[in-house]
C-alpha cells in the first residue's frame, strides 16, 4: 500500500511489474454462488488490468496516466468463489488501484 496516488482516503495499492515479470495482488472471495455481480474499482497506469478469476472469468484495461474507472461484471460458478485481481504488465511501470468493490 502506497500514500500517493490515492483515489479518496489514505492509501492505494502499488502493484510493480518487473522487465521480465508481470505483477499481480489478488484476493480470494465466495459469493453467492450463481449469480451476477459487477467488480468495479479506480486504476492507473499503462496496461492496468482489473478482473475476476477462478469461478468466473472477465477482466478489463486501461492505460491511464490519471485515475480511471473500470467496471467487470461476471456471474460466480456454482462455488460462488472467484479471485479478484489488479494486473500489471511487463516493464510498463507500476499500476495503482483504489476503491475496489463488489455489488
Amino acid at each position: 500500500m502506497v500514500t500517493s496516488p490515492v483515489h479518496s482516503g489514505s492509501y492505494s495499492l502499488e502493484v510493480a511489474p518487473g522487465s521480465s515479470t508481470t505483477g499481480e495482488c489478488d484476493q480470494t472471495v465466495t459469493l453467492k454462488p450463481d449469480t451476477s455481480y459487477s467488480l468495479t474499482g479506480w486504476v492507473q497506469g499503462n496496461y492496468a488490468y482489473l478482473g475476476v478469476s477462478g469461478g468466473a472469468t472477465a477482466s478489463t484495461w486501461t492505460s491511464s496516466s490519471g485515475w480511471k474507472q473500470l467496471t467487470v461484471p461476471f456471474t460466480t460458478g456454482s462455488s460462488g468463489t472467484v479471485t479478484v485481481y489488479v494486473h500489471g504488465w511487463y516493464a510498463q511501470g507500476n499500476v495503482f488501484a483504489d476503491d475496489l468493490s463488489i455489488s
